[in-house]
């Protein structure tokens, strides 16, 4: 038997799909990052991406660099 997840949106394992984005993923993009940091950047990206695109790695980086601008360590 099919493990039962409630995603909400009524989401039904028989006739839907749902492609799930974790912390780790946001870290690939932003090391930077904490856990709590990169929960937002998830969350943003659920409610602000455009449902013709869709979410990738790029619009990862684009929100997080968006919620938490990228501090740049000057070398030397």
């Amino acid at each position: 038997m099919e493990d039962e997840i409630n995603f909400g949106y009524g989401y039904n394992p028989s006739n839907s799909i749902a492609i799930i984005w974790c912390l780790d993923d946001v870290k690939q993009v932003r090391p930077d990052l904490n856990d709590e940091q990169c929960l937002d950047v998830l969350r943003y990206a659920d409610r602000k991406h455009d449902a013709s695109m869709g979410i990738t790695y790029d619009t990862l980086e684009f929100f997080a660099d968006y919620l938490y601008k990228e501090e740049k360590v000057a070398n030397g």
